[in-house]
């Protein structure tokens, strides 16, 4: 079969996960690593041992017929004008979350995608990890009943800042990490928000916006939905998660459903890998990069896709609007993203 080729915009930490998942299936192969610093494109070159194009322009990546996909893991501040030069070149698109920094970013970059009819995923990296794999079956066989809350929390001390330290360049701390949390919370709640309101706290750390953010939610069909994001905390990293239901509970990898299990007394533990590490080598990009795969050689819809990263993000803008003004903020303030 005729393998695929990818090229990684922006070499830095988290490009290196993306090189490691495509030389690992048999379908792909890295053809071009693009980068303003020549030295960071060869660095992962020479560890792998690819035969492949080092370019500092973007655009001239762009024009490789042998390029099928593009992943911008640039700062968060540039995706817009790779995401859209590569739909225009009609090349399929990973995009690092978050997918950009303003509402009319976001709004380009989907209406090139829509336009050009070109295949993306956001990488909400997360949907492949082992237990919220476990929980989304969890969901879909209806293990918790009436499912009437969720709650999901990325929290930990992020003080070694570099560029996502920067208002500018970074976002915000739900655009900048919290928003894998976003994307979770709605993954499960299986509903659109409504309405969001927020509250956020800034510290000592010197990032150039607040660290920690405290959102609720309310969705469209009536759930409710929590969210913290902290930078602030001396704590090891923590994803947390809860789902509430009629029928059953979960905690993290901690599970009471007598549904399933009958005679059930007390919580008992998922046995699997848990999302608790901030390093980019324990996410499961492998599973990402392998989805995205698929669903380009099989004519499939990739998720989560450029559109239902739009949701996430609007969640994302009016969560940090609410904790700016104090005022909860109606979703539908975002009507161009959803």
């Amino acid at each position: 079969m005729k393998k695929l080729g990818a090229a990684i915009i922006g070499c830095g930490w988290v490009a290196e996960e993306y090189v490691k998942a495509f030389g690992k299936d048999e379908r792909s192969e890295v053809r071009t690593l693009v980068s303003r610093n020549p030295a960071n494109a060869e660095r992962y070159r020479d560890r792998y041992g690819l035969d492949c194009r080092i370019e500092t322009d973007a655009s001239k990546m762009l024009e490789q017929k042998d390029v099928d996909i593009v992943v911008v893991c640039t700062p968060h501040n540039v995706h817009t004008q790779y995401v859209v030069a590569a739909a225009e070149a009609r090349k399929h698109i990973i995009i690092e979350k978050p997918v950009a920094l303003t509402p009319e970013d976001v709004f380009k970059q989907r209406e090139a995608v829509r336009k050009n009819k070109v295949k993306t995923i956001v990488s909400f990296v997360l949907h492949w990890n082992p237990l919220l794999m476990t929980i989304d079956s969890l969901i879909e066989q209806g293990v918790f009943g009436d499912i009437f809350m969720v709650e999901v929390d990325y929290m930990h001390r992020i003080w070694d800042l570099k560029w996502y330290g920067s208002r500018e360049k970074s976002g915000t701390a739900l655009l900048t990490a919290g928003c894998h949390a976003v994307d979770a919370l709605r993954w499960f709640a299986r509903s659109r928000v409504e309405e969001v309101s927020a509250y956020q706290v800034k510290t000592e750390n010197p990032a150039e916006y607040p660290g920690t953010i405290s959102i609720n939610v309310k969705f469209e069909d009536g759930k409710i939905g929590r969210s913290y994001t902290t930078f602030d905390a001396k704590m090891p990293y923590r994803f947390n998660i809860g789902i509430y239901g009629s029928e059953g509970t979960l905690h993290n990898n901690e599970l009471f459903a007598p549904k399933l299990f009958p005679g059930q007394n007390d919580f008992m533990k998922i046995p699997c890998v848990l999302p608790d590490s901030g390093d980019v080598n324990h996410h499961p990009f492998q599973g990402e990069v392998s989805h995205f795969l698929d669903c380009i050689i099989n004519d499939k819809q990739p998720f989560p896709d450029l559109d239902d990263a739009s949701l996430t993000q609007a969640v994302c803008f009016a969560a940090d609007k609410s904790a700016e003004s104090g005022s909860p903020v109606s979703i539908s303030e975002f009507k161009n993203l959803l």
